[in-house]
């Protein structure tokens, strides 16, 4: 690897998102990086992992370095390292700062983290960023501690196959109080689905409902940010049950 670190940028809100601006300031503050975006042309938040197999793909010049592509974070994550970065392979993947908390059983929804997975799976170190606010309002906090603290955090090998989950508090940044390494959260689904009647009188549905609530459990990656601190929490792409794997042997059968 070079003394220069080249950072592959992605994101799930879209190539015009605060968060993923915030993301390229810091990093151009941080010395021995440089930076390729390439984002999804639109919003694409809670798309997961999906492949855009149905319709054609378009990379669209958003500025220096900058990359649109007219798909998922899945897609953008592997168009770049398959045609736009095919001779000039990055060294890390980061995704984000998403608009909205990462955490719990969200991150299976979540086009952030895909984004980072597929860094993973391309065997590029990754990491999921997000602002753990609905709606957040105050990216600063979040910048300067990327600033201060992003290259320490990147020192720590990743296994193959893993990456790193990272919720930051929104607000200032002496509103930070450290960092927290987390499990994650549960969740409390309630009201998900919210019936609405359209002007011709028809009912519809709209997935969202009321904001989300989530167990205050200790040492999760929700109980931390709660608390002022910043969440890492490794994450697997290997998502095999190894325990009940092993406790399912005894189902192993051969047929004559």
């Amino acid at each position: 690897m070079s003394e220069t670190r080249h950072v592959l940028i992605s994101n799930d809100d879209g190539i015009e998102a605060l968060g993923l601006r915030v993301l390229e300031q810091a990093i151009a503050r941080i010395p021995g990086f440089r930076v390729t975006v390439v984002a999804p042309s639109d919003q694409q938040s809670a798309s997961s992992h999906a492949l855009t197999l149905t319709a054609p793909l378009r990379i669209l010049d958003a500025g220096e370095n900058r990359y649109a592509v007219t798909g998922t974070p899945t897609d953008s994550v592997l168009v770049a390292m398959e045609k736009i970065l095919k001779d000039d392979k990055p060294d890390l993947v980061l995704s984000g700062i998403n608009h909205g908390p990462n955490m719990g059983e969200d991150v299976i929804y979540s086009g952030t983290v895909a984004a980072a997975m597929e860094g993973t799976m391309c065997g590029l170190p990754s990491y999921a960023l997000s602002l753990a606010k609905w709606h957040p309002t105050d990216f600063s906090g979040a910048e300067e501690f990327l600033v201060n603290h992003l290259t320490s955090i990147l020192e720590f090998p990743l296994r193959k196959g893993s990456l790193m989950n990272i919720n930051l508090p929104d607000g200032p940044e002496e509103n930070i109080k450290g960092i927290r390494v987390t499990n994650l959260g549960s969740r409390v689904y309630q009201n998900v689905i919210s019936d609405k009647v359209d002007p011709h009188g028809k009912p519809y549905f709209w997935i969202g409902g009321q904001g989300p609530s989530w167990q205050n459990n200790e040492g999760t990656d929700y109980n931390a940010c709660e608390d002022g601190y910043v969440s890492l929490t490794p994450l697997m792409v290997d998502i095999t049950h190894y325990g009940l794997q092993q406790e399912m042997k005894s189902m192993e059968r051969d047929f004559d």
